[in-house]
């Protein structure tokens, strides 16, 4: 029963039992058909639910609850007479009201790619292209298009989507964090101070993450320490360095040797050469007419 549920698994049972009759783009078909398009989600909680003629949203107490206007009342009635639920349940409503958020979000993306993107502004229509929708609502969502700071927005967003090469790698991060990540590396591979000797690739790798990442494995297996480590981790870490100073003696010896033996092999083979040359000597001394 629903008493067994937390809220978030309410509202998921909730829009699973709507969308699982016909449809599921019941909620996105009603607000494209008798929703109008307001520029934020805000302003349809703005909207007392006792206005029954359609006006410029007014600002509400921020106190009420966000399911007193008008626009949710018209989507929840919407979904009532096609669905048997119950509105004046709060988890459905929640529900519902999640549901209308994205419609709205959607109609909202499809309108302005199709009557705003596409052409100058002067050549905008300013005439709503939705029956329900006011000219008067329409150029409100207009001038939120217009406004400088979205445009710029929109602007970064594309150019940032249009340089993501590898998205696979770049996780959930923002494009210009690895940019910046990258551009550090590439500074400090680049620049050389007068009597030390130039980091490695690794080296610059493990700094930035060390100064960049709050906690990174990746620094520990190669044997570097953050700067700050945690109280908790001290201890795993001196094993962890203790094991890596091991690891790494063993390495110098391993290189030691192999030195050892390329000595010995070139002195060797020097020896061997000058034997042979000896001997050659000899023979032709030997065969040379007295």
């Amino acid at each position: 029963g629903f008493a067994q549920h937390d809220d978030n698994t309410l509202m998921a049972d909730v829009v699973d039992c709507i969308t699982q009759h016909g449809d599921h783009n019941h909620s996105t078909s009603e607000v494209r058909n008798h929703m109008p398009i307001l520029p934020h989600w805000k302003l349809y909680k703005k909207k007392p639910a006792s206005r029954s003629k359609e006006t410029e949203p007014v600002e509400k107490d921020p106190k009420e609850k966000e399911y007193g206007s008008a626009y949710v009342d018209l989507f929840l009635g919407k979904l009532k007479a096609k669905f048997d639920i119950n509105i004046e349940d709060e988890t459905v409503r929640k529900a519902c009201i999640e549901m209308m958020k994205s419609a709205v979000r959607q109609q909202r993306h499809k309108l302005k790619q199709e009557y705003f993107d596409p052409f100058p502004l002067h050549l905008v229509t300013k005439t709503s292209p939705i029956p329900f929708m006011s000219n008067k609502l329409w150029e409100l969502l207009l001038e939120s298009w217009k406004s400088p700071k979205k445009m710029e927005m929109c602007q970064k967003n594309k150019n940032n989507r249009a340089n993501v090469k590898y998205h696979h790698t770049t996780g959930s991060r923002a494009y210009m964090v690895h940019v910046e990540n990258l551009t550090q590396m590439e500074n400090m591979l680049s620049t050389s101070t007068d009597g030390e000797e130039p980091k490695s690739a690794a080296q610059v790798v493990a700094d930035v993450l060390a100064e960049n990442t709050k906690k990174s494995r990746f620094l520990q297996n190669l044997g570097f320490q953050n700067a700050r480590p945690r109280s908790s981790e001290q201890s795993s870490e001196i094993e962890l360095e203790v094991d890596n100073a091991k690891l790494r003696m063993q390495v110098a010896d391993l290189l030691n040797k192999v030195q050892e033996s390329e000595q010995a092999r070139i002195i060797d083979r020097e020896e061997m050469k000058r034997s042979q040359e000896a001997k050659l000597n000899l023979l032709l001394s030997q065969i040379q007419p007295s």
